[in-house]
């Protein structure tokens, strides 16, 4: 029993010691943003800024549109998302409960696509949609939302897990296909969707290399460009306006996460349920 209490006593101090470890650098950051002493010159770590202002903040919204690059990087998140969210459904219950020739081989090519590194298709990619037109539009971050195969792969264990007797009932009583996947699949997957949307909507906001490659224009740039030119332009200065804008694009992210999170753990103990 001494042995078991001394055994959580490590584990908690070794969590307490990664906790910090991590929250450091982001406790920093929100104090330098609030810091008006920070403006060119990198302050020592505190806890509490040595000059409170939020002079960092009306600098760095007057500098930036930030209002502008918050409603880009809603439009494509938000589209995103559902596109991607909803195929990724309808596909993996295909996979799980569907009946089509080759069914196992269409699955493993398209996990095959996984393996595959970003990198190597940007280039293709950007010849396509500038063959197409779409370049400077937000076409080429929304048309490939569909192609979600991660999203996939997790549907289908997910949908694995619900029992065919339910869908037999359905097709008894006379329900298509379409009807059971939007009253019986749907309802049932929530824990699945909510986890797939909080990942779909952290990777669509932070997404940096192909919209930097795709958006030209300033009025388009999502909130992740709009930052890195902001940083670049300033030439390493203005430490605290800075911190101030990363302050404010995590902001959302952070709300959403903590408001959906537990649908991410329900999610995570669908994937042992078997029927």
């Amino acid at each position: 029993m001494k042995r078991k209490v001394q055994s959580q006593i490590i584990l908690i101090v070794v969590l307490l010691l990664m906790f910090f470890v991590v929250l450091f650098p982001l406790v920093w950051a929100v104090v330098v943003s609030f810091d008006r002493s920070a403006m060119t010159d990198v302050p020592p770590f505190s806890l509490w800024p040595r000059q409170p202002s939020l002079h960092a903040y009306r600098f760095a919204l007057k500098t930036v549109d930030l209002g502008k690059y918050y409603i880009n990087t809603i439009i494509v998140t938000v589209a995103n998302t559902i596109l991607s969210v909803f195929f990724a459904m309808a596909c993996g219950y295909a996979f799980a409960k569907g009946q089509f020739k080759l069914k196992g081989l269409w699955f493993f090519f398209m996990l095959a696509v996984m393996i595959i590194p970003f990198e190597s298709r940007l280039i293709p990619l950007f010849l396509q949609y500038q063959q197409w037109g779409m370049i400077d539009t937000f076409w080429p971050l929304i048309l490939g939302a569909p192609g979600y195969v991660y999203g996939i792969f997790f549907t289908r264990q997910n949908i694995f897990a619900i029992p065919d007797s339910l869908r037999e009932s359905a097709f008894l009583d006379g329900a298509g296909e379409w009807k059971i996947f939007f009253s019986i699949i749907i309802p049932l997957s929530k824990p699945a969707i909510s986890a797939l949307s909080i990942l779909q909507v952290l990777a669509n906001w932070n997404s940096y290399l192909w919209p930097l490659v795709v958006l030209r224009s300033p009025k388009n740039h999502v909130i992740s460009v709009g930052l890195a030119y902001f940083n670049n332009a300033e030439n390493s200065a203005y430490y605290a306006p800075k911190m101030a804008i990363a302050v404010l694009s995590a902001v959302p992210l952070i709300t959403i996460f903590l408001i959906l999170q537990k649908y991410i753990v329900q999610s995570m103990a669908m994937q042992g349920i078997k029927q």
